[in-house]
């Protein structure tokens, strides 16, 4: 099949477009909001300087929800009890300045910053805490799915008690394992010992939040002007498709550290115009292509890279043609991939043999590794009965190089039409999670999961157990799974055990076997069991092929000379703004 057989199609709506073109079109003036606070003191002694940055649409300020707030809250608006380092491999301290743990592994002991407050100068206590964490576990109806408004709690913390709050299905709250005795103290009790829990404590799911801000509910306390926050930088404006401009807190407790007055990011850009605006030095931190960046020699002094630990993966979605329900056609869709093509588009790509990235997580092996085997593949669409390969269709957010490389593969290896649809990012969000009405196409859509380089992590809260019980109901089930959810004759106790009995009885077998040692492998205490334990758990949802992995993709960022201090992480955030320093003498 030649590759004028590719059908690519666009469907972009003036909201999701024009961003971009608006701000080269004012010569890259990203002050859309009031004038900016006064750069710092004339002095020296105090933060000085402004960093701009380019960013995500930043559409909600809620750490408790999913949402891009993972993107900017945690690197300097709202603190947790802890901070990660650099690596993300280690737990430091944040709001909890030392912590204890009990001999068994399962109670933590933390004890809060003295002098630590709120940027209105209320303390930040242990009750604070407790009053964040209740409110991320409050169940809403959305807390066991995973697109935008769910929950951000993550699972792999085994919070005794936590998921089962979450759910509905307890509503005493005195039944979780988490406790302020006093002021100074937050007492957290675990399920089982998990290596883990301190470093994803810093998790943009746990930050704290200001409970008198929040009490009343609604959303009036993001908006700048209500803002109250223990982060080092507070915001000053917020315009979710054009720009946040955060300036350094001055009651924050390590304010004698904080060196950058005010940080602002851009929202919108596309990357053209990205790099145009770093060459023209409007832009101080940004993406960078890979492919761009390995054709310029000027900009190698300029480039900050963290190995990758982000999956690019393909998700078979529901509806669409039955035989995406056959284990052996997605086994053979995985195994006509050639991941190392799809890895050589970009430079900071590697193959994404499993969905575990384990180039970067320690305790990968070699039999997670998914094979590249054509002749296999065709085999296995033969034994599934499909004589003709049906269409094949892939949705994705952007246009990227890689799309078409891998529908070059498919074509070639099934002599069938592929579909690439481009949407707007909003209807991509959207849609994923609905059935895909065409029943002559499988349809699969793209997307990408980071996570903090742990075996838990990736097995317990990335493609999670109840992320794949879902993908592998069949559409009715989906459907009824989500009226009951929505069912509100139902109080939360009825709805989370009607869930439970749904989703477990609906899903997959072999999906429900993953789920289990999952859980089972979190409470093991021998490290080598419990790391082996995983292996089977991953093993298992590398096998149902219901999520297909293509590349381990690490993140390049542009960083302009006269910025310092910009430790890029393992994690959704970046960096930590509070470590950036900018000359602009």
């Amino acid at each position: 099949m030649e590759h004028s057989d590719l059908r690519i199609t666009r469907r972009l709506f003036l909201g999701g477009g024009a961003t971009a073109g608006a701000l080269l079109l004012s010569g890259c003036n990203f002050d859309s909001g009031p004038a900016p606070a006064d750069d710092g003191d004339s002095d020296g002694t105090g933060p000085s300087g402004t960093v701009r940055m380019t960013m995500s649409s930043i559409d909600s300020l809620d750490p408790h929800y999913v949402n891009n707030a993972m993107l900017v809250v945690p690197a300097g608006l709202l603190e947790g009890l802890t901070f990660s380092n650099e690596e993300g491999t280690e737990a430091i301290p944040a709001a909890a300045e030392s912590w204890e743990v009990s001999d068994d592994g399962l109670v933590y002991t933390f004890t809060m910053r003295e002098g630590a407050t709120w940027s209105n100068g209320d303390p930040v206590t242990g009750p604070d805490a407790e009053w964040s964490f209740k409110r991320l576990l409050t169940p809403t109806g959305a807390g066991s799915n995973y697109a935008a408004g769910a929950s951000s709690y993550l699972n792999g913390l085994n919070i005794k008690g936590a998921s089962e709050f979450l759910s509905g299905e307890n509503d005493d709250w005195a039944s979780v394992g988490v406790s302020a005795p006093d002021d100074s103290t937050v007492v957290i009790e675990l399920a089982s010992p998990n290596d883990d829990f301190l470093l994803l404590m810093s998790h943009y799911s746990m930050v704290l939040v200001h409970p008198p801000s929040l009490e009343g509910g609604g959303q009036e306390w993001m908006q700048p002007e209500n803002w109250v926050g223990n982060g080092a930088y507070l915001p000053e404006h917020w315009e979710p498709t054009t720009s946040l401009r955060m300036v350094a807190n001055d009651a924050y407790w390590d304010y004698a550290n904080v060196h950058v007055q005010s940080i602002e990011l851009v929202i919108g850009m596309d990357s053209s115009a990205q790099l145009a605006s770093f060459d023209a030095g409007e832009i101080d931190i940004t993406g960078a292509n890979a492919t761009t960046i390995d054709e310029r020699d000027d900009l190698q002094d300029n480039v900050v890279q963290v190995d990758g630990y982000t999956v690019r993966y393909l998700q078979r979605m529901w509806g669409g043609h039955e035989a995406s329900e056959d284990v052996r056609v997605r086994r053979a869709l995985s195994m006509a991939i050639d991941r190392e093509a799809i890895a050589a588009v970009k430079s900071t790509d590697e193959p994404g043999l499993s969905l575990i990235p384990g180039n970067v997580v320690p305790g990968w092996e070699d039999s997670l590794a998914r094979a590249y085997d054509v002749d296999g593949a065709r085999a296995l669409m033969a034994e599934a009965g499909l004589e003709t390969v049906p269409k094949l269709r892939i949705q994705y957010n952007f246009e990227d190089p890689w799309l078409s490389v891998l529908a070059d593969q498919w074509q070639e290896a099934f002599d069938t039409e592929v579909t690439i649809d481009i949407l707007e990012s909003g209807v991509h969000s959207d849609t994923r999670w609905k059935p895909y009405e065409d029943e002559n196409v499988i349809s699969l859509y793209g997307g990408t999961f980071s996570g903090l380089p742990t075996m838990t992590n990736w097995v317990n809260n990335i493609f999670p157990p109840s992320y794949v019980m879902q993908f592998s109901m069949s559409t009715s089930d989906w459907q009824e799974f989500q009226q009951i959810q929505a069912d509100e004759g139902l109080s939360d106790s009825e709805r989370a055990v009607a869930l439970d009995e749904k989703l477990r009885s609906s899903a997959d077998p072999e999906a429900v076997e993953f789920a289990d040692r999952a859980a089972e492998a979190m409470g093991i205490l021998d490290d080598e069991e419990r790391l082996a334990a995983y292996i089977e758990a991953a093993s298992i949802r590398e096998g149902l092929s219901y999520t297909i992995p293509l590349t381990w993709s690490g993140r390049t960022m542009l960083v302009a000379d006269k910025v310092s201090g910009f430790q890029l992480r393992p994690s959704p955030e970046y960096a930590y703004y509070k470590y950036l320093t900018v000359d602009e003498a």
